[in-house]
């Protein structure tokens, strides 16, 4: 099984695609980091400018038509506000961890890019007329496909791995390599305003994001599995995607969307404390996440196992 891993992970790596994949990663986090330093304005006054924000955010919250994530967001944002200036808290600002905080919506570009090789193993195969080959080897089609899922599932961590390096490297060099005892306020379940550490955000919301990236990866897996076309698998996935952001707001108001894997796909709103709805908590996501993954390699193996390559 290891030497199907290694072939699967090999054949990945030398694929042109995955390289200039790879390549984007690294570009778009070093230029994300550098455009953030670049709009970062020196504070000379961080009480006026926290004061303004307090009015800012209040005069937000006047508007009737705002979308109930970003009123909740609005709310977080004043408590903060409010708390820094009553307890006479700076912000952080010239800290790398903080940064990388800040742009951890390119973990969506990590999920994209697994998408795309996720939805290449398997239909590749078929593509390119290889199958057959691979199947008459003394190998069963079960470890066959699970190492080309393993395999999968080791480059997205490899992705995440190099955003997060990257990410860390570059904005070292911009603010300095930060305290790792540096503290900023966040706000707990109960929706409490507390300090925790910066850096365990970081690891716990780059950490967990192996989630929603898995799930996103078995769902185009799966696809091409069962169509054995990377076109459609890549499309499908992605239109779901986008789609299930837009669902992330509609579960506010309807209960049970919240048992679809994408109102549970975006760990950082554990991080801010803006879950879909009051109920959810960052352990329901995961388990919500882990079993449609468990459910559609399921589907996978039993499409692949039956299917006849040979007729």
């Amino acid at each position: 099984m290891s030497g199907l891993i290694l072939n699967e992970t090999i054949k990945i790596y030398h694929r042109k695609l995955t390289q200039v994949l790879l390549i984007l990663l690294v570009c778009i986090t070093i230029g994300t980091s550098v455009y953030g330093k670049m709009n970062t304005a020196a504070v000379e006054d961080w009480r006026t400018e926290t004061t303004q924000l307090v009015q800012n955010y209040k005069e937000r919250l006047k508007i009737t038509a705002l979308a109930p994530t970003i009123h909740t967001d609005t709310e977080n944002k004043l408590k903060i506000a409010a708390y820094r200036l009553e307890h006479n808290i700076p912000p952080t600002l010239d800290n790398p961890w903080s940064a990388m905080l800040n742009f951890s919506g390119l973990i969506e570009m990590v999920i994209i890019f697994a998408i795309i090789v996720a939805a290449d193993i398997v239909a590749g195969e078929y593509t390119a007329g290889t199958m057959k080959l691979l199947l008459i080897r003394p190998h069963s089609r079960t470890k066959i496909l699970f190492s080309k899922y393993i395999a999968v599932a080791l480059f997205a961590v490899v992705m995440l791995a190099v955003l997060a390096i990257v990410g860390y490297a570059t904005n070292a060099l911009l603010y300095g390599t930060g305290n790792i005892h540096a503290a900023d306020l966040f706000l707990n379940r109960q929706g409490e305003v507390v300090q925790k550490n910066i850096i365990m955000q970081v690891i716990k919301l780059y950490g967990l994001s192996i989630f929603p990236i898995m799930s996103y990866s078995t769902l185009a897996f799966t696809v091409s599995t069962i169509l054995r076309s990377n076109a459609l698998a890549v499309g499908i996935s992605l239109f779901i995607m986008i789609v299930g952001n837009s669902i992330i707001e509609a579960t506010a108001k309807i209960a049970w969307l919240k048992y679809l894997p994408f109102a549970n796909s975006d760990i950082s709103l554990y991080i801010y404390h803006l879950p879909a709805r009051p109920e959810m908590t960052l352990g329901f996501s995961i388990t919500v996440l882990l079993c449609y993954i468990f459910v559609l390699t399921l589907i996978s193996w039993a499409v692949f196992k039956n299917r006849d390559v040979f007729s």
